[in-house]
This record gives C-alpha cells, sequence and structure tokens, in this order.
C-alpha cells in the first residue's frame, strides 16, 4: 500500500516493480483467426459467362473477407451423364447447386428437401427469337409460323406464353429443337425459335444478322432460371455460413455488373478455351437481366415461383399439389437488405 509519507525513490522502485510483476503474469497477446468455412458449390453447367459472379466473388476476394474457402464446381457432363445439381446437394457431396426455379418445385414434389436462397438472374432471359426482317413482332404474328422449341421447360413457358395471349397452340406449328445452334432460323427452316437472348441472340449477331426478341417476362410469363439453391437441413445447420456465403455472391454480382469488363477477363481464367469477344457479348447481353429497375440483387418474387408452379401444374408435369413457397425462403436476403 502506497502511503502519503513514503519516500518518492521508493515510491517509484515499487510502481516499477509493480509493473514487472504485471508484464510477467500477463499472457502474450497473439491475434487469433477462426480458419476458413469451406463450401462446395455446384455449378449447373461448364465454366463460362453464367457463372461470372462465382468468379467475381472469388477474384476480388469477396470469399475470403467472409472467411470462406469456396470451391466452385464445372456442371455439364462426366463419363456422359450430366451432373444433376440437385443430386449432389441431396447426397452432400456440395453445400449448394445452381438450378431454375421449375427444378426445384418439381424436386420438392417428388419429396426432395431443398431450398432456393437466391436468384442470380431477375428476370428470364427465355425469349422467341426471330430475324428482324421476317417482321414477326407479337405473340400474335406466330399464328400460322414454324416455331423450334426444346422439349421439357421451354416448350412449357412458350405453351403458357400463348395460351395468356388467347392463341389455340395448335395454330402455331411447333417442332422440336434439334440442335443448340441458330442455324435452322438463319436458313430459314423455322420462322422463330424459343432461345436465350444471352445466348441464342448472340449467336444470331455474331452471324451477321439482327434478332428480334420476344422476352416471355413482357408478356408476365417469367421465371427465375438461375436460382442458387441448398438443402432445407443444411440451411438450418448452417445458416449464419450461408449468409456470409449469399453476401459473397452478391458482392460479386454487383462487381460483375460495374465492371464488364474485367468479369470477362475473369471468365477466361476459368475457361481459357472459349472465344474472349463471345464470352464478352453474352456477358453484356446479361447484365439487363441481372438488376433490372426497381429489383435487388439475389431477391425473389412470390409472383415468379407462382407462374413457374402454375406452369407445372397446368401441364400436369406436377400432379400432386405442393405448397410452392416452400420452394423458396427470403430469410437470407432480407436479412441482408435489412427487411
Amino acid at each position: 500500500m502506497l502511503t502519503p509519507h513514503m519516500p518518492h525513490r521508493v515510491v517509484a522502485i515499487l510502481l516499477l516493480a509493480g509493473f514487472g510483476l504485471s508484464a510477467c503474469n500477463a499472457a502474450p497477446v497473439t491475434p487469433t483467426h477462426a480458419p476458413a468455412d469451406k463450401l462446395n458449390i455446384q455449378l449447373a453447367w461448364t465454366h463460362e459467362y453464367s457463372s461470372a459472379a462465382f468468379y467475381a466473388a472469388e477474384k476480388n476476394n469477396h470469399f475470403q473477407e467472409q472467411n470462406l474457402n469456396v470451391n466452385l464446381i464445372e456442371g455439364g457432363f462426366k463419363d456422359g451423364k450430366y451432373i444433376v445439381p440437385i443430386d449432389q446437394v441431396l447426397n452432400n457431396t456440395v453445400d449448394f447447386g445452381m438450378g431454375s426455379a421449375s427444378d426445384i418445385l418439381v424436386a420438392r414434389s417428388q419429396g426432395k428437401s431443398i431450398v432456393a436462397l437466391a436468384s442470380i438472374m431477375q428476370r428470364s432471359p427465355l425469349a422467341v427469337i426471330t430475324l428482324a426482317k421476317s417482321n414477326v413482332q407479337r405473340p400474335t404474328d406466330l399464328i400460322g409460323k414454324k416455331v423450334a422449341v426444346s422439349d421439357g421447360g421451354a416448350n412449357q413457358v412458350f405453351t403458357t406464353l400463348l395460351t395468356s395471349q388467347g392463341i389455340d397452340p395448335t395454330k402455331v406449328n411447333t417442332i422440336p429443337r434439334a440442335t443448340f445452334g441458330v442455324d435452322p432460323l438463319l436458313k430459314g427452316d423455322v420462322d422463330a425459335l424459343v432461345g436465350w437472348v444471352i445466348n441464342e441472340g448472340v449467336q444470331v449477331r455474331e452471324a451477321g444478322q439482327e434478332p428480334s426478341f420476344m422476352l416471355m417476362s413482357d408478356y408476365g410469363v417469367d421465371s427465375y432460371d438461375f436460382v442458387l439453391f441448398t438443402s432445407d437441413q443444411s440451411l438450418k445447420t448452417h445458416a449464419d455460413t450461408y449468409e456470409r456465403f449469399i453476401r459473397a455472391v452478391l458482392a460479386g454480382l454487383k462487381d460483375e455488373i460495374a465492371s464488364p469488363d474485367q468479369a470477362a477477363a475473369y471468365i477466361q481464367s476459368y475457361a481459357k478455351n472459349l472465344d474472349p469477344k463471345g464470352q464478352y457479348s453474352r456477358l453484356q447481353a446479361s447484365i439487363p437481366l441481372l438488376n433490372p429497375p426497381n429489383t435487388k440483387l439475389g431477391m425473389m418474387g412470390d409472383a415468379n415461383w407462382a407462374i413457374s408452379y402454375k406452369i407445372l401444374t397446368d401441364q400436369k408435369i406436377i400432379t400432386t399439389p405442393i405448397d410452392y413457397k416452400s420452394a423458396y425462403t427470403l430469410q437470407i436476403l432480407n436479412k441482408i437488405y435489412g427487411q
């Protein structure tokens, strides 16, 4: 105990001794960092422009900023079989997959517990594509015309477009698409084809022709075609980690929109065999669909899910009713946007 009557020299010695004792007893302070959480995402297709937001999130360190180590797994075909992202998620091979709202709704109708967390695109790129010189401008102009449509989801949406416009589908000569290319349209074998403005639409321009588009979403037939999903159980177990992942992906999306040149360069680092100019053109065509006016990056709306569910039930793809609202959740997006 120090008293007012102690000599100053003694006080100083005692104080120094106290400081020394404290220093000896204090544990050394060293910064601690939790190991990064490892996550795997199964892409829907091979490395290309459609995954640019993930590339930007990785290259611009957004995953690292969220203390994540993310493995982007290329999709497509392996050993002659298509890699199904839903299966990869359900067998716990990956944490996330990419697919369409229709994929998820059908899976849930089959008892598969997966749930959508965010949509990379706010509007569907699906459209009726014609040559501008053909002067086919509205759905009624398709009556009596030959239209190439892929079986499955594209055909379902196209049929819904026609019926929504009061057009009898039998009045349109719909034929199956036999190729992913646009040659039938360019050669005049068909008057129109149903495809993506971000892919086939670009191919038409690359061939030296000017395309004309009827976007399905312009006629109220919209869907989410680039949906990030996980399993119900994984979301319950890893909600905080998955929130950090979504935050990083949204940051990557923002970078992609702000700097398409940079995003195109990142694509080349993952897919060196692809044509840089072609990837850049497809990226540019995608950007208006990522963040249209009055939308938020990654957000999903009930109306689009309701439309997709109605299409699937009307055309008997889903025969056992389900609660379509259970196919998606906004819990992470609403938290990120403070809603």
